[in-house]
C-alpha cells in the first residue's frame, strides 16, 4: 500500500509540481483513504521526501558500483556501468525527471534539501569517476559537470516525455532494444 501511495504521489507531483499536487487526488490515485495516506505520512512534504527517498535509496550509483563489485574497476568502466543504471532508472521511472525539472527551475527548500540529502552526492560521484575516466584516457575530455548534466538529460528525456518521442521516432522508448540503444548513444559521446 505504501508502494502504491509513493508511486502516486511521484506521478502527482511530476504532473503538477509540489503546490499543484493534491493529497486528496494522491490518496485516490492510489486507490486509498485520505485518512490512510496522512497516517503513513503526516503532511504533503512528508510524502513528498519520501518519494525522494524511495527513488534514491534504490538508485544510488555508490550502491550500483558496490553491487556490482566494480570498487577496483578503472573508473571509465565504473562510470559505463552507471549510466546503464541512469537510463534504466528512468525508464523504470519516467516521471523522475520531470519531478526534478519542476524543481530544479528554483532555488526553494526543497531543491535545497534534495541535492543535500541525494542530488550532491550522485553530481560529485559521477563527476569524480569522469575525471578519473579522463585521467585514463577512456573519457572524453569535456567539462565533468557539463558531462554530467549531459548524461543525465540524454538518459532521462526520451522516457519523461515518451509519447513526443515514440511519436516522432516511431520507436518505443520502453522496449529493450531502444533502451540499449539510449545506454549505447551516451555511450558513443562520452568514451573515447
Amino acid at each position: 500500500m505504501k508502494g502504491r501511495i509513493l508511486k502516486a504521489a511521484l506521478e502527482a507531483f511530476a504532473n503538477s509540481g509540489f503546490d499543484g499536487a493534491s493529497t486528496r487526488e494522491i490518496a485516490k490515485a492510489a486507490g486509498v483513504s485520505i485518512s490512510l495516506l496522512v497516517y503513513h505520512f503526516t503532511t504533503k512534504e512528508d510524502l513528498w521526501k519520501a518519494v525522494f527517498d524511495d527513488l534514491f535509496t534504490r538508485g544510488s550509483t555508490a550502491n550500483v558500483i558496490r553491487e556490482e563489485h566494480l570498487g577496483d574497476a578503472p573508473a571509465a568502466e565504473q562510470l559505463r556501468v552507471v549510466i546503464e543504471h541512469i537510463v534504466q532508472l528512468f525508464a523504470l521511472n519516467p516521471a523522475l525527471h520531470r519531478l526534478m525539472t519542476h524543481e530544479g527551475h528554483q532555488l526553494s527548500e526543497r531543491l535545497v534539501w534534495m541535492c543535500d540529502k541525494y542530488t550532491k552526492k550522485e553530481f560529485v560521484n559521477i563527476c569524480d569517476l569522469i575525471r578519473r575516466g579522463q585521467a585514463e584516457g577512456r573519457v572524453q575530455m569535456l567539462d565533468p559537470e557539463r558531462l554530467r548534466f549531459a548524461i543525465i538529460a540524454l538518459a532521462a528525456v526520451p522516457f519523461s516525455v515518451a509519447a513526443e518521442y515514440q511519436y516522432l521516432t516511431k520507436r518505443d522508448p520502453f522496449s529493450p532494444p531502444e533502451i540499449r540503444n539510449a545506454i549505447d548513444f551516451i555511450g558513443r559521446l562520452v568514451f573515447k
